[in-house]
């Protein structure tokens, strides 16, 4: 093992999970919904008891995020992945953090267009539990990485995650929405449901675009009367639930909010 394998492996980020990551889309030099990426890194560092960088300002990191892309003119997934310093034992033996940028090319498919559809089915394996520390981008994904692998064994693009009460919280990549007439339904995050950036433009802009926003973990039995379902993530935006089951759904608000998280995101 080189001393950068070992220096990586001993970091609590691998020994323990002891980290947190966004995810941000890059759309020709623009990191989308920044604001919102940095704020909810800094709150997730504090509610993890992080030191956080005198020199971490918004517009320092901004730049420095800047620096990893190779051009101005493609789209990219940047994932910006931090963790507590400190060697083996749960208390730390320090409290400086450090961190890692990973840049990957998306393909010319221009701000999230045209809506992904998906294909879906509950996850009932595992269940997630309720709790402040449910809503973070922690680096200690086992429940998401198992809710994809079941979605893969089975065919489908993405399984849903239940809460500990049988509740529908989100799915493996990112929050759920269903609509019902004009109201729009999201799990509330005292349930569990994770803080997606995404999850906090829609219900944002939901009123303007005539929709009722409601926060309520739902029962299973609420998709029978869906006439969507969306999924948010910061890359893909909005996508849309095709089928689950043997029910089948609609696209046309969801295609009205896409265009209006483009037009927020890109001036």
């Amino acid at each position: 093992m080189s001393d950068a394998e070992g220096q990586a492996f001993s970091r609590r980020s691998h020994l323990y999970g002891d980290g947190l990551f966004e995810t941000i889309r890059v759309h020709r030099g623009r990191l989308c919904f920044w604001e919102s990426h940095y704020f909810r890194l800094m709150s997730s560092m504090r509610i993890l008891r992080m030191d956080i960088p005198a020199s971490w300002s918004p517009e320092d990191m901004e730049a420095e995020l800047h620096s990893y892309l190779p051009d101005t003119t493609g789209d990219y997934r940047l994932r910006l992945a931090v963790w507590r310093d400190g060697g083996i034992g749960y208390a730390p033996n320090e409290q400086t953090v450090d961190y890692a940028v990973h840049v990957t090319p998306l393909g010319d498919t221009g701000y999230p267009h045209p809506l992904k559809t998906l294909r879906v089915d509950l996850f009932q394996e595992h269940k997630k539990a309720p709790g402040l520390l449910s809503t973070l981008k922690a680096s200690q994904s086992a429940l998401y990485i198992l809710a994809a692998q079941f979605a893969l064994d089975q065919g489908l693009d993405d399984a849903i995650v239940l809460s500990t009460e049988n509740r529908m919280l989100e799915t493996s990549r990112g929050n759920l929405f269903v609509l019902q007439g004009t109201q729009l339904i999201t799990a509330p995050l005292a349930a569990g449901a994770l803080r997606g950036v995404i999850r906090e433009q829609v219900l944002r802009l939901a009123p303007g675009l005539g929709l009722f926003v409601k926060e309520e973990a739902l029962s299973p039995f609420a998709m029978l009367d869906a006439d969507e379902v969306w999924m948010t993530n910061a890359i893909d935006g909005i996508s849309v639930v095709a089928h689950y089951r043997k029910s089948q759904y609609g696209s046309a608000q969801a295609e009205r909010m896409q265009n209006a998280l483009r037009a927020t995101s890109l001036f």
